[in-house]
């Protein structure tokens, strides 16, 4: 009976120990220790492989992953993971085309761990739809074995049933003065809703300047990144000469949803005063100093003369060549060598005549 029982002792160890080191072989040396996921201003925390994200996003959200890996080597074996990179991609999402981001590397030693965060910015032009995540891990260890870790998870996209969204606004120019025509407004409007929309009304408006622009646009349709689901146009105004210097807000409006939903944006148009303006250009250029071009003939070389501007109460006299001290000076001169050559001239006659 004692050797039976020792015997069935022995296979039990062999068995036990056979099955714990396929066990330790089995646990992954990098793996995903925690994984959070934050949708718009709402977080999913502690998500498993195969979960779906709790709180649906929505066209133009911000997703952000919370991802926590960590090197499961163990102090005794004391190797490092290096090189280590973190990939997401939500598969689809774009158009047909994934939106994927990548960590920046790093290390980690044996029993560590790191959080990293990757943001995405979903499409404005997004269908309603369960869209697939993927989260990649994977680095090298100091013996240039491979580790790497796998995740999967799902987002889903939830749109409203009516909502339109104006995506572009542009003004030029932002400032005018005494040129106040041909004010150009640049708008984009797009269906982001999950319904098609009708009798769909674009207006542009402004009390202060009488403005008050509309256009029918009738149908957009919902399908995103369509020509149909958008509406896009330049609008011209002109400013009242009377208008005032300050700043004026012009409004951009789209009415749906039978005029019980609008979206709304604004831009400002700035109006100086074109007295004040031309006062200040005509101070600047007085007090440059202003510069002419002369040609010289003789080498037909250009060379720029500054002529200063004379200071206020200031005389200013001009002094002509003739009677310039230099002038005098050469009289003298010429005077004196007559002289001296007439006193030559007449020793020599004198001496002939000797």
């Amino acid at each position: 009976m004692v050797k039976i029982s020792l015997r069935v002792f022995l296979l039990s160890f062999i068995v036990f120990v056979f099955l714990a080191g396929i066990a330790y072989a089995a646990t992954p040396r990098l793996s995903f220790s925690d994984v959070d996921v934050k949708v718009g201003s709402k977080t999913s925390k502690n998500l498993n492989d195969g979960d779906t994200i709790d709180d649906e996003a929505e066209p133009g959200d911000t997703v952000e992953f919370r991802v926590e890996v960590k090197n499961n080597f163990t102090d005794a074996e004391d190797l490092d993971i290096e090189d280590i990179s973190i990939e997401i991609t939500i598969e689809e999402v774009d158009d047909g085309d994934d939106l994927d981001e990548e960590s920046s590397d790093f290390d980690l030693k044996a029993g560590r761990d790191k959080k990293v965060t990757l943001k995405f910015q979903l499409p404005i032009e997004i269908d309603e739809d369960t869209f697939d995540v993927t989260i990649h891990a994977e680095g090298e260890d100091e013996n240039g074995t491979d580790h790497d870790a796998d995740m999967r998870l799902r987002l889903e996209v939830e749109k409203e049933n009516h909502l339109l969204k104006i995506t572009r606004k542009t003004l030029s120019p932002a400032e005018v003065s005494c040129n106040r025509k041909n004010v150009q407004v640049g708008v984009t409007a797009i269906n982001i809703g999950s319904e098609d929309e009708e009798d769909v009304t674009f207006h542009v408006l402004n009390s202060d300047f009488g403005i008050d622009l509309k256009d029918d646009v009738g149908d957009l349709d919902a399908e995103p990144n369509e020509d149909e689901s958008r509406f896009s146009k330049v609008y011209t105004f002109n400013v009242p000469s009377d208008a005032e210097a300050g700043s004026y807000p012009i409004i951009l409006r789209a009415l749906y949803d039978n005029d019980r939903k609008k979206a709304e944006e604004t831009v400002t148009l700035t109006v100086s005063d074109c007295a004040t303006l031309k006062k200040e250009t005509t101070e600047s250029t007085t007090e440059e100093d202003e510069e002419v071009a002369v040609i010289t003939p003789t080498t037909g070389r250009t060379t720029t003369t500054v002529v200063e501007e004379t200071p206020a109460g200031a005389t200013v006299t001009q002094e002509s060549f003739l009677k310039s001290n230099a002038f005098v000076t050469g009289i003298i001169i010429a005077e004196v060598v007559a002289v001296i050559v007439g006193i030559v001239l007449v020793i020599s006659l004198f001496r002939r005549r000797g």
